[in-house]
Protein backbone atom coordinates (compact mmCIF):
# COMPACT_ATOMS: atom_id res chain seq x y z
CA UNK A 1 0.00 0.00 0.00
CA UNK A 2 0.91 3.42 -0.61
CA UNK A 3 2.04 5.82 2.21
CA UNK A 4 0.97 9.40 1.49
CA UNK A 5 4.87 10.46 0.95
CA UNK A 6 5.06 8.33 -1.27
CA UNK A 7 3.73 10.68 -4.27
CA UNK A 8 5.91 12.62 -3.87
CA UNK A 9 9.26 10.29 -5.07
CA UNK A 10 10.00 10.02 -8.83
CA UNK A 11 9.14 6.99 -9.93
CA UNK A 12 10.37 7.90 -13.49
CA UNK A 13 12.11 11.03 -15.38
CA UNK A 14 9.50 13.25 -17.06
CA UNK A 15 9.47 15.79 -19.72
CA UNK A 16 8.17 19.01 -17.91
CA UNK A 17 8.88 19.67 -14.45
CA UNK A 18 5.55 21.85 -12.34
CA UNK A 19 6.60 24.70 -10.71
CA UNK A 20 4.60 27.57 -9.38
CA UNK A 21 3.91 31.03 -11.06
CA UNK A 22 3.95 34.04 -9.16
CA UNK A 23 0.85 34.08 -8.82
CA UNK A 24 1.05 30.82 -7.39
CA UNK A 25 -0.88 28.77 -10.19
CA UNK A 26 1.14 25.68 -11.18
CA UNK A 27 3.56 26.27 -14.63
CA UNK A 28 4.89 23.33 -16.74
CA UNK A 29 8.38 23.99 -17.46
CA UNK A 30 9.35 22.16 -20.82
CA UNK A 31 12.74 21.48 -21.52
CA UNK A 32 13.58 22.31 -25.27
CA UNK A 33 14.11 19.80 -27.60
CA UNK A 34 17.33 18.63 -29.08
CA UNK A 35 16.81 19.64 -32.63
CA UNK A 36 16.87 23.03 -31.69
CA UNK A 37 20.65 23.03 -31.14
CA UNK A 38 20.94 21.19 -34.26
CA UNK A 39 20.00 24.48 -36.97
CA UNK A 40 21.10 24.27 -39.81
CA UNK A 41 20.72 27.66 -42.95
CA UNK A 42 17.89 25.54 -43.92
CA UNK A 43 16.01 26.20 -41.26
CA UNK A 44 16.28 29.91 -41.25
CA UNK A 45 12.79 31.75 -41.00
CA UNK A 46 11.58 32.73 -44.16
CA UNK A 47 12.06 36.80 -44.80
CA UNK A 48 9.12 38.92 -45.14
CA UNK A 49 8.35 39.91 -48.84
CA UNK A 50 8.68 43.85 -48.66
CA UNK A 51 5.91 45.95 -50.08
CA UNK A 52 6.76 47.57 -53.30
CA UNK A 53 7.44 51.50 -53.09
CA UNK A 54 4.49 52.62 -55.27
CA UNK A 55 2.33 50.43 -53.07
CA UNK A 56 2.94 52.10 -50.22
CA UNK A 57 2.79 55.41 -51.86
CA UNK A 58 -0.95 54.72 -53.10
CA UNK A 59 -1.86 53.14 -49.34
CA UNK A 60 -0.52 56.62 -47.44
CA UNK A 61 -2.33 58.53 -50.36
CA UNK A 62 -5.60 56.84 -49.42
CA UNK A 63 -5.20 56.87 -45.74
CA UNK A 64 -4.80 60.62 -45.91
CA UNK A 65 -6.99 61.74 -48.19
CA UNK A 66 -9.90 59.29 -46.50
CA UNK A 67 -10.66 61.51 -43.37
Amino acid sequence: MLNFLDFNKKKEKKDYEIVTSRSGLPMFVIEPPDSLNNLTSDDDPVKKQTVPQIVRRVCDYISVHNN
